[in-house]
């Protein structure tokens, strides 16, 4: 009796090149389970809209017009103007924010001696702007930032500053919609 043992018979290799179409699915489903995740977590919301929190400014500009009278707030706006922050923060110092029609958002600051530098930054002086026979002051800081300043006493207004990005034709509507304080 002889016992003979046969080596196991390995299977051929497949040459590259060789894959069948069932490898290319594979492969295919190995990358759609690492994409599809990254894009649905990638994608950007659909609209800023839902994020934008309107607030009433009356508060804040009642209590302003009480401690420095003559000074003149905001007003009405025309619809499309959403107040998204009010903040009185003391003696000459209110401050309020819209979202414009435009989605562009236009600011009314006011403060006190330095007030201007830390509200125009190192902004450009233009020519004054006339605006129903009041002169405003007209400051352009490098990254285009436009913003009106007059002062009133010791207090200075300022439409627009350095986080605002309406144009002046938005600036202009928030002038207009001044009243006296």
């Amino acid at each position: 009796m002889s016992t003979q043992v046969e080596a196991p018979v390995e299977a051929p290799k497949r040459k590259r090149g060789r894959e069948t179409a069932l490898d290319m699915v594979r492969s295919l489903g190995l990358v759609i389970l690492v994409i599809v995740p990254v894009w649905l977590l990638a994608r950007a919301p659909s609209s800023d809209e839902a994020e934008i929190r309107v607030v009433d400014p009356a508060q804040a500009v009642e209590a302003f017009s009480r401690d420095a009278p003559g000074v003149p707030v905001p007003g009405e706006l025309p619809a499309g103007w959403r107040a998204t922050s009010a903040t009185y923060e003391g003696p000459g110092r209110l401050r309020v924010g819209w979202v414009t029609p435009d989605g562009e958002y236009a600011e009314y600051s006011t403060g006190t001696g330095a007030a201007l530098d830390e509200l125009v930054g190192q902004a450009q002086g233009l020519e004054p702007l006339v605006v129903d026979g009041v002169s405003w002051d007209r400051h352009r800081d490098a990254d285009g930032s436009l913003s009106l300043s007059r002062s009133y006493g010791g207090v200075t207004v300022v439409v627009g500053t350095l986080r605002a990005t309406a144009d002046q034709a938005e600036l202009e509507v928030l002038l207009r919609s001044l009243r006296e304080g």
